[in-house]
């Protein structure tokens, strides 16, 4: 049982001044929950007042999937890492407008416009 929560009160005010800084600003910030410091009893308080809200994105092709969901606090991410076991081992929290490893990168949406080119050239569009 948590007895004194400014331990917690202090990460989600961390996160709202997050919030209001890439609001202003477009910088994003992240935090390792199990390596803030917070006990585990803290973390499991954090990570349910922040809740969750309606959009999920889940990244499978890895050794190591990663399922990231908004909070009820809209561009606040938790993300959860897996082993190949399917037990969490680690949990993100990124402010941000969607989780900065779920983007598209540079060569992929280059081989993509390459593989759509192709397609258009083999359909004689």
């Amino acid at each position: 049982m948590i007895e004194n929560y400014s331990n917690v009160r202090a990460v989600l005010n961390e996160l709202r001044l997050a919030l209001k800084n890439l609001r202003e600003t477009g910088e994003t910030y992240s935090i390792y929950i199990e390596k803030t410091g917070l006990t585990e009893e803290e973390q499991v308080e954090v990570l349910e007042t922040l809740g969750r809200g309606h959009i999920t994105i889940n990244f499978n092709e890895t050794d190591q999937p990663v399922e990231w969901y908004e909070s009820q606090f809209s561009g606040i991410w938790i993300g959860t890492f897996k082993n190949g076991r399917d037990d969490s081992i680690l949990h993100t929290v990124e402010v941000s407008k969607y989780p900065v490893v779920a983007g598209a990168y540079e060569g992929d949406m280059e081989l993509a416009e390459e593989d759509l080119q192709s397609w258009i050239d083999a359909a004689g569009l």
